[in-house]
């Protein structure tokens, strides 16, 4: 797969797509997340709010699209069945869990925006007054934004965690490809004991009967002549 080349640069065996974008959550997207927030606590809303919305979610769109997805379904969709329990496996689909979710009302926050500014310029060239021009507002963003904003940040989080066990970075049990089952080794106290070797048969003296002993001391018997 060409989404696995190169090899990165944080010396973990992941590639480069996967290295650049670890960092670029933790250095851009969580704190560009994070800002976007405080400008609309400081009533900042056009254009710093919006742009930075904009921006993450684009951006979040297409590392979604052209690594995530890819990545998900290379080595996920074929063992998650069968290994759910594996957290090489089961961290991705929970991190997809989230993180659709939040995309998803980052997207309608962001449509509805966009909705919001066309159609308070159309009512400006009409004439409208402010009080006509509220109709048009996006009065409910609040709450909604908030829940993308914990949303994101609990996705970026497990992204992270994913990252750490996909490529053993944090040894949890079970998060490699393969675990190589392991034998005990021989200590003096498990092994088995020693059995003498067999002497050949043709070495071992067999024992001479006590007969032909005395039979071989006494002299020989010359029998007597008869008349």
């Amino acid at each position: 797969m060409n989404y696995l080349e190169p090899q990165g640069f944080l010396g973990t065996g992941a590639s480069l797509f996967a290295d650049l974008t670890l960092l670029a959550y933790i250095l851009l997207i969580v704190p560009g997340m994070i800002a976007g927030f405080l400008f609309a606590r400081m009533g900042k809303h056009r254009p710093q709010h919006k742009w930075t919305m904009i921006t993450i979610t684009v951006v979040n769109w297409l590392l979604i699209i052209f690594l995530m997805i890819v990545a998900y379904r290379f080595d996920v969709v074929g063992n998650i069945g069968s290994q759910p329990a594996n957290p090489r496996y089961l961290m991705p689909t929970i991190h997809a869990v989230f993180g659709l979710p939040a995309q998803l009302l980052a997207t309608y926050v962001i449509y509805r925006m966009l909705r919001e500014d066309t159609l308070v310029a159309r009512g400006k060239k009409r004439g409208e007054s402010k009080e006509q021009l509220r109709k048009y507002w996006f009065l409910n963003a609040k709450p909604i934004m908030r829940l993308t904003l914990t949303l994101w940040l609990i996705t970026s989080l497990l992204g992270v965690f994913n990252y750490l066990i996909r490529y053993e970075v944090l040894p949890i049990g079970g998060a490699g490809q393969g675990v190589p089952v392991a034998t005990p080794e021989v200590t003096p106290e498990t092994a088995p004991a020693a059995t003498p070797d067999a002497t050949p048969a043709a070495e071992q003296e067999s024992p001479i009967p006590a007969a032909t002993e005395a039979a071989e001391d006494e002299p020989a018997v010359t029998p007597e002549a008869t008349p």
